[in-house]
Order: C-alpha cells, then sequence, then structure tokens
C-alpha cells in the first residue's frame, strides 16, 4: 500500500474508487465499506484508496489535545493494507481545510485531483464547511461530475450501530469481548518499552512500562489478561494499566508482566493485544497483600489465555 500526503504529486494511473472517512479503529463498520470497494476494484480494473485527514478533524475543530482515539496512525495502515487498499491519501486537515466548502471540495480533490470513478461513504459521513457536504450531496454531484457514489447503511451488532463512539465507550469502561466483536480484532495497544520504578522486580513479577502515543484512548484501570507480540512471536502476559494507588502514585502506566520470560526488554517496541479485564484496580494495605493478589491474577491470566488460545482465533 502506498501512503501519499503531497498531493502535488498524485499521477492517476488507474481509475481510482475512494472511500472517504475518519476510521479510529477501522471497526467492523469501516471494514465493511473498504471491502465493497476493494471487491467492486477489483471486478472494474480500479485502484481501491482511502481518503481520510490527518490529524483527526476534531482535534483541530476543537482545539484540544484531550480527545484520545481507539488507533494509532500506523495501527490504521496495518488494518487498511490487510483488506487490500493500495493508496491511503493523508490530506492535511487544518482550519484552512476546514473552511472549504463542500461543493469545492468535490471539484478540488474527488474530481481535479483524484479522477474518482466511485466514491464510498457511511450513511452519517460529513465533509466540507461546518459539516454541510452530506452523502446525499455527493450524490447530486456526482450525476454533474459522472462518478458513482455508494453509501453504506448501520452495520448493526447486538441492536447498536457499530461506530467509534460506542467502541470508546466500551472500551472505557473495560468491556473487551464487546469491544473484541464491534473491531474484528482485539484491541491492541502499540508502544515503546522505558524504564519504571522496578517495584514489580521487588515483587517477584518484573515488569516492561510501557510508553504510548498521547493521543491513544486507555480502557478502564485494572489488570488484565493480554497477549504480547515481540519479535514474531506471540507471549502470553498480565497488563496493569492505572495509577498504582498502593504506592500512593498519581500518573497512570501501563505495566506488562510477560509471563515465563526473563530478557531485557528496555527500548522495544511490543504490541499488547487485550483479551480481558481480570479486576478493577485496587489500593492494597502493603506490598505483602499485593504479591498474593499479583499471583492470582496470573493463575488467572493462564486461564483465559488459554481459553482463548484453544478455542478461539488470536
Amino acid at each position: 500500500m502506498e501512503v501519499i500526503n503531497n498531493f502535488s504529486e498524485i499521477k492517476v494511473k488507474k481509475p481510482l474508487a475512494l472511500v472517504l472517512g475518519n476510521f479510529d479503529g477501522v471497526h467492523k463498520g469501516h471494514q465493511a465499506l473498504i471491502n465493497k470497494c476493494v471487491y467492486e476494484s477489483r471486478i472494474n480494473g480500479w485502484e481501491p484508496s482511502v481518503l481520510t485527514f490527518e490529524p483527526h478533524p476534531s482535534v483541530v475543530l476543537k482545539g484540544t489535545s484531550s480527545i484520545k482515539f481507539l488507533s494509532t496512525l500506523n495501527q490504521k495502515k496495518e488494518l487498511m493494507e490487510k483488506i487490500g487498499v493500495k493508496n491511503l491519501f493523508l490530506m492535511p486537515f487544518n482550519h484552512e481545510t476546514a473552511a472549504i466548502e463542500p461543493e469545492n471540495f468535490i471539484k478540488k480533490y474527488l474530481i481535479d485531483i483524484f479522477k474518482a470513478k466511485k466514491i464510498y461513504v457511511g450513511f452519517n459521513y460529513t465533509f466540507g464547511k461546518k459539516g454541510k457536504g452530506t452523502p446525499h450531496l455527493l450524490e447530486t454531484e456526482g450525476s454533474k461530475w459522472g462518478y458513482q457514489v455508494y453509501v453504506m447503511d448501520p452495520v448493526e451488532l447486538d441492536g447498536e450501530i457499530v461506530s467509534s463512539t460506542v467502541i470508546r465507550e466500551k472500551y472505557a469502561a473495560g468491556r473487551i469481548e464487546e469491544v473484541y466483536k464491534f473491531l474484528g480484532y482485539w484491541p491492541t495497544l502499540e508502544g515503546t518499552v522505558v524504564s519504571g520504578d522496578k517495584r514489580g522486580r521487588l515483587l517477584g513479577y518484573p515488569t516492561a512500562n510501557l510508553k504510548l502515543a498521547d493521543s491513544i484512548l486507555l480502557p478502564a484501570y485494572g489488570v488484565y489478561a493480554a497477549l504480547v507480540e515481540l519479535e514474531g512471536k506471540m507471549i502470553s502476559a498480565v497488563v496493569n494499566i492505572g495509577t498504582k494507588p498502593t504506592f500512593n502514585s498519581s500518573s497512570v502506566t501501563i505495566e506488562v508482566h510477560i509471563l515465563d520470560f526473563h530478557s531485557n526488554l528496555y527500548n522495544k517496541k511490543l504490541k499488547i493485544k487485550l483479551l480481558k479485564r481480570i479486576r478493577p484496580e485496587r489500593c492494597f494495605k502493603d506490598g505483602n497483600e499485593l504479591q498474593k493478589q499479583i499471583s492470582q491474577d496470573v493463575i488467572t491470566a493462564r486461564s483465559i489465555i488459554s481459553h482463548h488460545l484453544k478455542y478461539l482465533r488470536i
């Protein structure tokens, strides 16, 4: 997959089919829309492509850095490439971009630059100044400029519409199995191992402290059974996410205890697939009580991971 953010250098060699959206999490709704584009592109000789904004429009429009997301840009790239996207166009989003009238956006980008043959959007997609651009406008302009439009209806699971907002709510509550059902894959935290306070080692359970991008949403504080992707292998782990109230800490940390593993992990990049929340964060009276609980957490995690590896696809 080719990633392009310099639109002045775009040279359309094959007809393009374009999926428009923000794709936080690249959940099952996004996947269905992109798959539709990939399938029809294969039939019609088009290049299946995605056009999205970077950074996410809400970061610019709301003027805040406190907005948290389900996925990093790198995770989006990997997920889209697996589906079959050939081009990922990253359009810089700023206040100038936000002020473009929808009709001008269609003419300048979809027609003049991309020469799109077909546009794919979700039922609630909006674009252009003040979000005035709608799927209906795309269809109206399509009859004028000669491109087709596909508007996907809501994708529902268990009576709920699959959306990034709903998934964020479930994730923030620690409901990992429901998040998995809506994403179609296990929620993943990616980061680099940094130096910590080494308390885990003193308790007999050494941990790797994971540094994430500030923009990434964390699940509910607590202890999780997980799998760690390290150098092409999947290794069982227990992950603690929270502020370590037993030690009067206020900073949020992600501590990973990899089971039956003793090598140095400093500065290594890890991918953590969360499988299930074992328990919420607690304050223990002392280190001994915490140590006993961690021992029980490890037993519980082994059982959960064994079940997932035996019966579920990881």
